[in-house]
């Protein structure tokens, strides 16, 4: 009966034409082939509509939507409009699936489907040696609800979303903040658990995240004001205000502590400036360094 379940792929592409070919092809490798490929052009500037183009006059299943760039969430929302499957999985262009990801995924369920998430485990791929590398991070059958989510995100665990299919009256009960440019897969993720889904957990890799040095992620600055926009959320998203209190005490010793530790950097900083200077003027006294 599974094989009678539609899976809808919404693959978000930005300027990644060099990987569609590897991310496609994954799909096309599937061995649960009940499937369709969204491909949401946001507004590249390299090759990806060529790409795009010919893998749609390849394949029935896959189709092509062109928009404005608006960022990973609004290309992601974009495709949800248009998807007709029972289930929902995420891909970003510059990752991929391991054949079995759907065929395993679709053996956990039972009629119904609804309310349901099926996560698999992942493992990430290294762009540069193209080689295979351990997960960022261990995945628990215990770590998925609400309260985990919100108190251990990034500390402990975080989820890839292409590890879970979706069944699909959670994604259309749910959209993808367009005003965070990270941290949306976080704020995704505790809308999802609002409703206690219930989670099927494959502990398996069937994925692969790709690594990249080049990637947004890398930016401090960028991930802090965008966490700092994402926290703003949480009152409309957490019912539970207990454990709401308890994500803003965590958050505010973590805050302290790491103060602490940039006044420390800071002193350190100015002794060793001062040294500097005391150490140069002694030299000096004594001829042993040329004035300037």
């Amino acid at each position: 009966m599974n094989s009678s379940l539609k899976i809808s792929v919404i693959v978000p592409c930005y300027n990644q034409a060099i990987f569609l070919d590897d991310c496609i092809n994954s799909l096309l490798n599937q061995t649960h082939e009940n499937w369709e490929c969204i491909l949401v052009n946001d507004g590249s500037t390299d090759n990806t509509e060529e790409k795009a183009l010919e893998w749609q006059k390849k394949d029935s299943r896959i189709k092509y939507i062109k928009k404005q760039n608006g960022g990973l969430s609004s290309a992601r929302n974009k495709g949800i409009q248009n998807i007709t499957g029972d289930f929902i999985q995420f891909l970003d262009c510059d990752d991929f699936l391991y054949k079995e990801k759907f065929k395993k995924s679709l053996k956990q369920i039972n009629q119904p489907i609804n309310n349901t998430v099926i996560i698999t485990d992942f493992q990430r791929f290294d762009n540069q040696t193209k080689t295979d590398l351990p997960p960022h991070c261990i995945l628990e059958d215990g770590y998925f609800n609400q309260k985990d989510i919100l108190l251990k995100w990034d500390n402990t665990f975080s989820i890839p979303i292409h590890c879970a299919l979706f069944s699909r009256d959670i994604i259309e009960k749910y959209r993808f903040s367009e005003d965070l440019k990270a941290k949306e897969d976080w704020i995704f993720w505790l809308q999802v658990y609002e409703n206690h889904p219930k989670t099927y957990f494959v502990k398996e890799y069937l994925l692969a995240y790709r690594m990249s040095s080049a990637g947004m992620t890398n930016n401090e600055f960028f991930m802090y004001e965008n966490k700092t926009k994402a926290i703003k959320k949480l009152e409309e998203i957490i019912a539970d205000k207990d454990i709401l209190r308890e994500f803003f005490r965590q958050n505010l010793l973590n805050t302290m502590n790491e103060n602490f530790h940039l006044m420390e950097r800071i002193k350190l900083l100015g002794y060793k400036r001062t040294m500097k200077y005391k150490i140069e003027k002694v030299l000096k006294i004594f001829g042993l360094k040329k004035q300037k």
